[in-house]
């Protein structure tokens, strides 16, 4: 049995599913096609997709208008059809490698972003969500590498792919998603005008590309309806696009099994239905559609956002969602504000909110409910309305959430605050806490279906024979686990160690049998005290403090101190900086140029590493100030699912970074260095 190899250690699974199946009543469904079938026959004239009436002449938005679950099924019978017609004039061809066509959608989260996918499910096509906003380059790679010859797409995407045409050669249509002749405004054609798009006409047609819009192909189908295809579970129903902390993008490839496998375990873990989903983290990407069509098994109403990032709280608060799903990174900008008001404030306000907070969060982790009569009304229903007043579950992945976030959160919003793990290859599922997890600091255990172990990385320092917790890299195993990298079988190999995925993160058991997130191979640092340092356990600590919105630490086998990069949180950190600069009038960025201000910031950072009894070599020594977010400074600092990239942060930073050791007395001699390795 592989379990029993040496270095790896037993397999894990849900408690409650240990036999690695989970058959139930959703066991007929095979497909998303038939995932959606079964939502119009059982659910039928149902609120299923909703998007806020777009008002252009005061450029606000309305109450959300409802597509129902019966109406939805008409428009993508329709539309599948007229893209039938679609394909057979303009591009017939066959995919050699795959039999079937796949068809590319770009666009921000909205109605027709899902209806594309569904109706390219009925026509046995798959999707490929392509994306410009790494720039050109990423959609030019995946249109020509996954041959895509049709694209739909929204109105502001067309300029670029008309300019990019010469370099995708096999582009033959390009489907808008808003009306060519702008009769129907929405804010992707605010730039736009008959006569703007007449020009866009010309220059397609002078480049051979069919230009048209959804409406005309949904009327073709309707006035030419052709028969549904017979879709098989084995049959391709996503390449989706990873960049990867390595920064090269890799096309990961799904079927209909894998996509329904997932989604079925994640819907017997959490059981939720009539559920009301908000949609804003990029469709392109798995993790948004692997909720919608997990809530999908027990009904959803999918309200999509607005467009417009800053408006996403009131988007919320129009939707009143039941539901969020939200990347700890985001969740990290939203709770620097709402905190900031309530338990950073200064005064009776935030006394109250601090008692409020320490008062809800025993409650909650005793098991005796989330709501507080009290401490609700006067501190936390104020917060929860800003979110919509109505969510029951909020859900985090792809990195850590701040145990003392995940908390403030469950307090403030008065329901359950859960983590989850996942990668592309694996839908975004794999492991997630239960709806009754009141614990932090961990991603709960294996979706039903879904087998995890672990395996040992001797050189990094952990070994599946580590006492208390076995620790070591997070392999998964489960028909959720991809079919491999397009066109890159080299890369699939490695990443696979025979049926198992390895996933690249370490991770540890904990004595509860749930799994907690150590670090990632690569990022693991080596002090000149020859011990292994996990920067993102260290980041989590260090950005709890008050005036830290977030920290980034660099260290070297050189060094027996950390140096780092202080994002401060300017709401908290802007007062007090003055006070220690002298300094009364000074702005957010003169502080953080100011020599003394960093120093002190130092020393804060040292008092915390010794509350939480952090060793010397992991401790900081100097500081480098950045005014603005990580994100902001440069995009690719981040992967498509906001997961850091260290080695391009630290080649960023260099030269600053051996500044700040230039100050600090902890570098070793180079020649004992040597003498250490010999």
């Amino acid at each position: 049995m592989a379990d029993l190899y040496v270095g790896y250690s037993p397999i894990y699974r849900h408690p409650k599913y240990k036999s690695g199946t989970h058959n139930s009543e959703f066991s007929n469904i095979t497909t998303l096609y038939e995932l959606f079938d079964h939502v119009i026959k059982t659910y039928p004239k149902k609120e299923f997709i909703g998007v806020r009436d777009y008002y252009p002449e005061t450029e606000s938005f309305g109450q959300y208008a409802w597509i129902t679950t019966t109406g939805a099924a008409e428009t993508i019978n329709s539309l599948g059809s007229g893209l039938d017609m679609v394909y057979t004039k303009y591009a017939p061809e066959i995919n050699l490698t795959t039999g079937q066509q796949p068809i590319g959608i770009l666009a921000i989260n909205r109605p027709e972003w899902l209806l594309t996918e569904l109706a390219a499910f009925r026509s046995r096509r798959y999707t490929v969500g392509v994306s410009d906003i790494a720039g050109v380059d990423s959609a030019e790679y995946v249109i020509n590498s996954t041959e895509i010859h049709v694209v739909v797409c929204s109105m502001d995407k067309i300029p670029r792919m008309l300019d990019r045409a010469n370099k995708t050669p096999g582009l033959k249509v390009i489907v808008s998603m808003d009306k060519l002749d702008c009769s129907k405004p929405s804010i992707a054609t605010q730039a736009f005008s008959k006569d703007t798009v007449d020009i866009l006409k010309t220059k397609a047609e002078s480049l051979n590309i069919a230009l048209l819009d959804m409406d005309a192909v949904i009327e073709m189908g309707r006035l030419n309806p052709t028969a549904p295809s017979l879709l098989k579970p084995s049959d391709l129903c996503t390449i989706c696009f990873t960049s990867g902390t390595s920064g090269t993008q890799k096309g990961a490839i799904h079927t209909h099994e894998t996509f329904i496998h997932a989604t079925r375990g994640a819907h017997l873990s959490l059981e939720l239905y009539n559920t009301t989903y908000f949609s804003f983290m990029s469709l392109m990407h798995i993790f948004d559609r692997y909720a919608i069509y997990t809530f999908m098994f027990g009904m959803v109403r999918v309200g999509f956002f607005s467009g417009s990032t800053a408006k996403i709280l009131e988007d919320m608060q129009v939707l009143r969602p039941t539901v969020f799903l939200i990347s700890p990174i985001i969740l990290n900008r939203m709770y620097d504000r709402i905190a900031g008001a309530t338990v950073g404030a200064t005064g009776i306000s935030g006394v109250l909110s601090r008692f409020g907070l320490k008062s809800k969060t025993k409650r909650i982790s005793t098991g005796r409910g989330f709501r507080h009569a009290l401490w609700d009304r006067l501190v936390f229903d104020k917060v929860a309305s800003k979110f919509g007043g109505n969510i029951k579950l909020m859900v985090t992945g792809a990195m850590s959430l701040n145990p003392e976030m995940q908390d403030f959160f469950r307090a403030a919003l008065s329901c359950n605050v859960i983590q989850g793990y996942g990668q592309t290859e694996t839908v975004g599922g794999g492991l997630i806490q239960t709806t009754d997890d009141r614990t932090n600091s961990n991603v709960g255990v294996p979706n039903p279906g879904v087998d995890i172990r672990l395996r040992s990385i001797p050189d990094m320092g952990y070994n599946v024979t580590d006492k208390p917790s076995p620790r070591g890299e997070l392999m998964i195993r489960g028909k959720n686990v991809f079919s491999g990298y397009n066109r890159e079988p080299e890369r699939t190999q490695e990443i696979m160690d025979g049926e198992w995925m390895a996933t690249g993160d370490i991770a540890k058991i904990n004595s509860d049998g749930s799994i907690s997130l150590v670090d990632r191979i690569g990022n693991m640092i080596k002090s000149a005290s020859f011990l292994w340092i996990e920067p993102a356990q260290l980041e989590m600590i260090y950005s709890g403090h008050h005036l830290i919105k977030s920290v980034f630490v660099y260290g070297c086998v050189r060094a027996y101190e950390l140096v780092a990069i202080v994002v401060p949180e300017q709401l908290t950190f802007v007062p007090w900086a003055r006070s220690i600069a002298g300094k009364a009038d000074a702005d957010l960025i003169e502080l953080c140029k100011d020599e003394g201000v960093a120093k002190k910031i130092t020393q804060e950072l040292r008092m915390l590493a010794s509350k939480h009894h952090i060793p010397p070599p992991e401790m900081i020594g100097a500081v480098h100030m950045e005014p603005v977010p990580l994100e902001q400074i440069n995009r690719e600092f981040y992967t498509s699912s906001l997961k850091i990239r260290r080695h391009i942060v630290n080649q960023h930073y260099k030269a600053r970074f051996e500044e700040l050791y230039s100050t600090l007395d902890c570098i070793i001699d180079p020649k004992v260095l040597i003498e250490r390795n010999n």
